[in-house]
């Protein structure tokens, strides 16, 4: 039997969340925040519970953080292809950019025929600083 979706105010600041953030990572603890600034009283097992159902769905990406000990969840590409190419994550605002480019292809494939690896991309991600970071060091 499928299980009912129901659209509660919590589900809709949730997903209007995510929609904002299509080019950033976020924390379950910011999610929480944002429901909190807008008089949603809700706690952490239901958000972390509505990210796992996000990440199920394949609408969110969820990695361990470079910046903390937590994760950080990130909106998967429409196309369902954000499987098939590693990321970068910006270690000072998190913001999330897909190398989907034919370049980082080329080398990740070339580093998988030369070394025998097979390259978990859910797994993988360079970190750094991001452009919009580096001008502020």
């Amino acid at each position: 039997m499928l299980q009912k979706s129901y659209h509660t105010k919590t589900s809709d600041l949730i997903s209007q969340f995510v929609q904002e953030r299509t080019e950033s990572g976020f924390s379950a603890m910011e999610l929480l925040a944002f429901l909190s600034e807008r008089g949603e009283s809700v706690n952490k097992t239901t958000v972390y519970r509505n990210l796992d159902k996000l990440v199920e769905s394949g609408r969110l990406i969820k990695r361990k953080s470079a910046v903390s000990d937590g994760f950080v969840y990130q909106t998967a590409e429409k196309d369902g292809q954000c499987y098939g190419h590693i990321h970068f994550q910006c270690e000072k605002c998190g913001a999330m950019i897909h190398l989907s480019d034919r370049l980082t292809a080329d080398y990740l494939k070339s580093v998988s025929e030369n070394f025998g690896f097979k390259v978990d991309f859910s797994l993988s991600s360079l970190n750094g600083l991001c452009e919009k970071c580096r001008t502020f060091e």
